[in-house]
């Protein structure tokens, strides 16, 4: 290799030029010494290279790094950073030497091969309870360099568990008296993995069962059925045995999740303890709240019975039958569509206008000291609706021979009425319709109506009119078509040829006389004209 204080003497000892002639390059020779490299070969290292030594002059150098014999693009600089894709791959330099005039000529430094870098895993902790089912977990800090991929296996007294391969993992029975660890592998690219390990610190303790208090329902009744609800355990799987007991001692054969209570079971109080049991858990036993005090039955409670009319204003009367074993307290409820009637509560109750279209009936409760109280209800009853209706009117004169019209008023829509005339109270036969004439029986007496309304779903209702007037005789009428007068007036007015002449009852003429108008006295015969005859 010619330095550049030789070149700078060779051109200051330049002699005259002469003619040139002709002349040949000599290619250019192959080095003393190969390039070579320098450093670390190891991912994220910094190698240097030398172009080695060569003979010659004017001698350019161009640098081309390579890996696995393959030109990196843009390393062609005399320092080539190892990266991490690089490991355990081969890197060398290739020098390539250029004269203007000749073959260029290239060679290659020694390949040495690229070690994986080395990486520095990041300190464990494992936290979490160490008790049967609890869960683990490791945390790992940064690694040097950061980024790495962390890998986990936990183990039991330094085995392998199987699947447990998580950054956490819930305590087994299996793990019960044991230790725990967990190996964390660090992997980054380019980089030999790194392996730590951790431990929980303690030998693994039995887990604690978890659940609520159990509840009993069920009435605390001699003969009723008492039912468990026991709620869910944790962690599922836990086996579970019952005990019922009577006043806190257990009660023979008393282990299903029911219990039916006895006549051994009046007076007391009655609760259940259940206990769970799980591998790997400490046993537990939760006791629910106690039933109330057992109350005994009553041997005979009759359903009552509802008697009386079902009809607004009419009085029903409950019977409610013989209770056993007396003395037996009874109270009473009366009831509207099955809703309590305000402050009836006696055997009998009288029907309201409430009750109307309702049903009716009552309800009885016996109480008797360490007896389960007991109610019963009777059937009920339909009560008919009211309907509405006015009082009639009676239009007319209270005279024997005079018509007297009824007005009915209103009544409820649809209802059917009918009609009946009353002589002092008492029905007159036949005299059904609207109008009524008075006649002779009817002297002396008062006359009334009565309407009568029914309709479907009402009970029958019926208005009675005020009287009439003292029924009295006109002091003069017409003959019957047959000629006669009426008893009331005997007295005979004829018109004819006789020039107005009145006969009395036994006169001469009075039984072939054809009168014109009847009178009830002599004095109303004169005052309307007539007179007495001769004989």
């Amino acid at each position: 290799m010619v330095s550049a204080a030789e070149a700078d003497e060779t051109e200051s000892e330049a002699v005259e030029p002469t003619e040139p002639g002709p002349t040949t390059a000599e290619p250019i020779a192959a080095p003393t010494v190969l390039p070579s490299v320098s450093g670390t070969a190891q991912v994220e290292q910094t190698l240097r290279g030398a172009v080695g030594e060569w003979n010659g002059e004017d001698l350019a150098f161009a640098l081309q790094w390579q890996v696995d014999e393959v030109d990196v693009p843009g390393a062609a600089g005399e320092t080539f950073l190892l990266l991490r894709d690089y490991a355990n791959k081969n890197v060398r330099l290739a020098v390539t030497a250029s004269r203007p005039g000749v073959e260029p000529m290239t060679v290659f430094s020694e390949s040495v091969q690229i070690t994986a870098g080395l990486l520095v895993a990041g300190a464990l902790k494992v936290s979490g309870s160490t008790s049967v089912g609890q869960k683990l977990s490791v945390t790992a800090q940064s690694s040097q360099p950061s980024g790495a991929t962390l890998s986990y296996q936990w183990k039991r007294a330094g085995a392998t568990i199987p699947g447990a391969t998580q950054a956490s993992y819930t305590l087994t029975a299996q793990d019960l008296g044991k230790q725990i660890t967990v190996t964390v592998t660090s992997t980054v690219t380019g980089f030999a993995p790194a392996v730590a390990s951790a431990g929980a610190g303690k030998t693994i303790s039995a887990g604690a069962l978890t659940t609520v208090t159990p509840r009993v329902s069920g009435g605390a009744v001699v003969g009723t059925t008492l039912k468990s609800s026991v709620g869910s355990w944790t962690p599922s799987g836990t086996a579970l045995k019952y005990q019922w007991k009577r006043n806190g001692v257990a009660i023979a054969r008393a282990t299903g999740s029911n219990y039916q209570l006895t006549t051994a079971d009046a007076g007391k109080k009655i609760t259940l303890s259940v206990t769970g049991s799980l591998a790997g858990y400490t046993s537990r036993t939760i006791t629910s709240a106690p039933t109330g005090t057992v109350l005994r039955v009553l041997s005979a409670s009759p359903v009552p019975k509802i008697s009386g009319t079902a009809k607004v204003g009419a009085k029903l009367t409950v019977s409610a039958g013989t209770w056993k074993p007396a003395p037996v307290t009874l109270s009473y409820q009366w009831l509207r569509n099955g809703k309590a009637i305000s402050g009836a509560i006696k055997p009998s109750y009288t029907l309201a206008k409430a009750d109307g279209g309702a049903q009716i009936t009552v309800r009885v409760t016996g109480k008797k000291p360490g007896y389960a109280s007991v109610t019963k209800v009777a059937s009920s009853r339909s009560i008919p609706k009211v309907l509405s209706g006015a009082q009639p009117k009676i239009s007319g004169s209270a005279l024997v021979g005079s018509k007297l019209t009824v007005g009915r008023g209103k009544w409820t829509a649809g209802t059917k009425l009918s009609t009946q005339w009353l002589r002092n109270g008492t029905a007159i036969r036949g005299a059904t319709d609207a109008s009524y004439t008075l006649r002779s029986a009817d002297i002396g007496t008062k006359i009334s109506v009565r309407v009568t309304g029914s309709q479907s779903g009402y009970s029958t209702a019926s208005r009675v009119s005020a009287a009439t007037a003292t029924v009295k005789t006109p002091s003069r009428t017409k003959p019957s078509s047959g000629g006669n007068c009426p008893a009331w007036a005997p007295i005979k007015g004829n018109q004819g040829r006789y020039d107005w002449i009145y006969h009395v009852p036994g006169s001469t003429y009075y039984s072939r006389t054809i009168p014109e108008e009847c009178f009830s006295t002599t004095r109303a015969a004169e005052a309307a004209g007539y007179r007495a005859p001769l004989r």
